[in-house]
């Protein structure tokens, strides 16, 4: 008996939830009304002031002609809707179905609520779902933002515009043009998918798919994305970044180009802020600082930047760094440029290469006057190397500490000091190994034209020896610690990524003066 009582009422149930949500249309005013009963249904003709209404909705027109029991009703002139005081719908002609709670509304219709209003000429409404569709090119207005879109839908529930064809997006602040559009007007946030533009100031931002919290001023986007202005390009397959702080992160083949500052920085993962300078960047990272008459590559794991309060830069690498100028070429653990005193440092135990000449020792300095080679300092178990002129044998030197300067960003001499030891080829013209020169000294200074030793000039208890070739043995020709390592040296491809051809023309619009060739 309890089990039948309980099967009725959940029949009763069932049969009560429809007639609650189809509502009879209730007539709440009309100056003339007019009643004709055809078979089973009867037409309500209703003119002037019509008022009608179902549940909380509320429906205003000229005239009506209202048909029931079917619960429809077509309305003329002046339609206006009005939802729970909060959403309202204003048109010329109205077809309503009581049953689905689904109107279709036409002529100049304005779908207004608390957030924005659309504009559109065509409009199918679902009460139920509170979510309106037009298919007619239409606008949706906020404040001053206008959204104009070849199709869409209003989901007044979910606070949602969604909109594809050409949409058009403008407001005093920005502009966006994309194929599909989610708006939440509400959030004042944007996602789009397809080529999407967004113009805001001198700023360009392309990307194929995206999110733009106009609130924040922040933008998340993905499947390869360009941020450019005057002076700057910002590159990648993803990017996070708020155009308020200028700062965010680039993910995967990231690129920011600075003419600023005079640099071009690649990598998988780049931090970046663009004031104060503060960037980090991985795995790997190259970088790019233009000179007055040269520009330095470097390649290394990892980069840091970062600025003083005079907005002076420090660049550092870590981990297996390579640098590349015309002039001087090396492969470092470390590497750090100080902008402020216009000096490179190479730790620990780096090797340069300038022209024919290799240098070793445990720590370097270079010195940089208006953006030239200057001069350079090797520090500990000083080793060089210089290529004979038979491109065979090496001439050496070894000693604790050298200093050198540079003519026009070639290396031009150096001193040795420190218990200073050097072997000397002799060359003869036909390009035969003749002799040798072993000597030993407090100091050696090596003067090099065109890249070669031109003159030695040896200080203080000198000791020198000078051994015919075929009378020298392997330890008379080398001194210890002095290797070749001229097939290690840095190219400038080495030292760069190749870069797409739009890239690469963005890029040295930006960065002025960058080459583009390669060794």
């Amino acid at each position: 008996m309890r089990g039948a009582i309980l099967l009725g009422m959940a029949l009763l149930l069932v049969h009560v939830a429809p007639a609650q949500q189809q509502r009879r249309i209730e007539i709440l005013s009309s100056r003339n009304t007019l009643v004709e009963r055809v078979g089973s249904q009867q037409f309500y003709y209703l003119s002037g002031r019509v008022g009608l209404r179902q549940d909380d909705a509320t429906m205003y027109c000229d005239s009506a002609v209202l048909v029931q029991p079917d619960n429809t009703f077509d309305a003329f002139g002046y339609v206006r809707i009005v939802q729970s005081d909060t959403t309202s719908v204003v048109g010329e002609r109205l077809r309503y179905n009581g049953a689905e709670r689904i109107f279709n509304i036409e002529q100049n219709v304005v779908l207004s609520t608390p957030s924005s209003r659309l504009q559109t000429t065509s409009l199918e409404f679902n009460r139920s779902t509170q979510v309106g569709r037009y298919k007619t090119r239409s606008t949706l207005f906020r404040n001053k933002l206008q959204i104009t879109a070849d199709r869409g839908s209003y989901s007044v529930r979910a606070d949602r515009v969604d909109m594809s064809g050409r949409v058009e997006a403008r407001d005093s602040a920005f502009e966006l043009l994309t194929d599909t559009l989610r708006f939440f007007p509400k959030r004042n946030q944007y996602q789009f998918v397809g080529n999407s533009t967004l113009l805001k100031d001198s700023t360009t931002i392309l990307c194929s798919k995206g999110t733009y919290d106009n609130e924040r001023d922040e933008l998340h986007l993905g499947a390869g994305a360009t941020i450019s202005e005057p002076g700057r390009l910002i590159d990648a397959d993803s990017i996070s970044y708020s155009l308020k702080t200028q700062r965010g992160e680039l993910f995967g083949q990231a690129l920011v180009a600075d003419s600023a500052r005079g640099f071009v920085l690649e990598s998988d993962y780049i931090y970046y802020c663009e004031e104060p300078n503060y960037v980090n960047a991985h795995s790997p990272i190259y970088y790019r600082q233009k000179l007055d008459s040269d520009t330095l590559y470097v390649r290394s794991d990892t980069l840091t930047i970062r600025s003083d309060t005079a907005g002076k830069r420090t660049v550092q690498t870590r981990y297996a760094t390579s640098f590349y100028t015309n002039g001087v070429q090396a492969v470092s653990p470390h590497f750090r440029f100080e902008e402020a005193r216009e000096r490179v440092y190479l730790y620990p135990k780096p090797t340069i290469w300038s022209e024919q000449a290799q240098l070793d020792g445990d720590s370097t300095y270079l010195l940089l006057k208006e953006e030239h080679m200057d001069s350079l300092y090797v520090l500990g178990n000083v080793r060089v190397l210089n290529s004979t002129k038979d491109s065979v044998h090496f001439d050496q030197a070894v000693g604790k500490r050298l200093s050198g300067n540079f003519e026009r960003d070639s290396l031009e001499s150096v001193l040795l000091e420190g218990n200073a030891e050097s072997r000397l080829h002799t060359i003869s013209d036909a390009g035969e190994v003749q002799g040798l020169n072993a000597s030993a000294s407090s100091w050696i200074s090596l003067l090099f034209l065109a890249g070669e030793v031109n003159q030695i000039i040896a200080g203080r208890d000198i000791q020198a020896t000078y051994m015919p070739w075929k009378t020298t043995t392997e330890s008379d020709r080398e001194l210890p610690g002095c290797v070749s390592r001229f097939e290690m040296r840095p190219r400038k491809k080495d030292c760069r990524p190749p870069l797409p051809s739009d890239t690469e023309t963005a890029t040295n619009v930006v960065l002025t003066g960058a080459s583009s060739s390669e060794e």
